[in-house]
């Protein structure tokens, strides 16, 4: 593992690792986008599999996720606007490339995360040999009223750090007790999100939806059969309305596939997606 020299567009700094970036044979680098409530030391076993594999792999953490930077107060689940997500994400990708030259680069996005690669796939892919999509959050499962949806608007354009609980449970994520308790032991992981963050991550999703045709490089897209998070209809509507660049499969799992009991059949269909677009 080594750690990679990440400034965002406004001058913050990021924190991001590379595994594997060192080595010559590498069939691809992936660049791993992740849940709300996470940070990227949770992705450390994806990024094993992911180097197993041959493959390089880049964890990184989100604005108002992992270790509040300089002690600031009031970090968890805060963004100045939606825009540092997809401009991070362009930072990040600029040291893959420089970490890892030449090979292909790949984004991966898992639900929250999965919002923003497609994003910023919508917006520009020229950079990326493909993507891997993993319970996108572009929908929730549980519709939300336009009540609170208007509330949740103005009270984001009047600050960015006011914040509310979310209702997210560890046993809608997986099935898999062991993987379970991590989540809940785990420190750094938290459930509150802005009024800010929701607004723009639900702008998201309607671009999403709205501009799907506009998306050119293939996906793979995976949703769980299970999932009590995110919405799979609207995943679907999704890739109808990408065509043919989607390839989507259904995994009998909780929402965040990579960390339930069948991970293994995941793990592998994901791989050998991989290994037929990065050559």
């Amino acid at each position: 593992m080594q750690k990679l020299d990440v400034t965002a567009k406004d001058g913050s700094a990021i924190t991001a690792v590379a595994y594997n970036a060192d080595s010559s044979s590498v069939k691809g680098i992936i660049i791993v986008s992740y849940g709300f409530g996470e940070h990227y030391s949770m992705y450390t076993g994806l990024a094993d599999v992911l180097v197993q594999a041959g493959y390089a792999c880049v964890l990184y953490d989100l604005r108002g996720h992992g270790p509040a930077p300089d002690g600031r107060q009031n970090w968890f689940g805060v963004i100045d606007s939606y825009q540092c997500f997809l401009d991070d994400l362009d930072s990040v990708t600029e040291a893959a490339i420089l970490a890892a030259p030449g090979k292909p680069v790949v984004l991966y996005g898992h639900s929250m995360g999965g919002n923003i690669v497609v994003n910023s796939l919508l917006r520009s892919s020229s950079k990326y040999a493909c993507a891997v999509i993993e319970a996108p959050w572009l929908g929730l499962y549980v519709k939300h009223s336009k009540l609170l949806i208007g509330f949740a608007k103005f009270a984001g354009s009047i600050s960015s750090g006011i914040t509310v609980v979310n209702k997210l449970v560890v046993s809608d994520l997986t099935s898999d007790p062991t993987r379970a308790e991590l989540y809940v032991s785990d420190p750094l992981y938290h459930n509150r999100i802005s009024f800010r963050m929701y607004t723009g991550i639900r702008t998201g999703c309607d671009y999403a939806l709205e501009n799907a045709q506009r998306l050119n490089i293939p996906v793979y897209m995976a949703y769980a059969a299970n999932d009590r998070i995110v919405s799979n209809e609207a995943s679907l509507v999704f890739a109808k309305n990408a065509g043919d660049k989607v390839t989507v499969k259904e995994y009998e799992s909780c929402h965040a596939i990579h960390n339930d009991v069948k991970r293994e059949d995941y793990f592998r269909d994901m791989i050998d997606f991989l290994d037929s677009h990065c050559r």
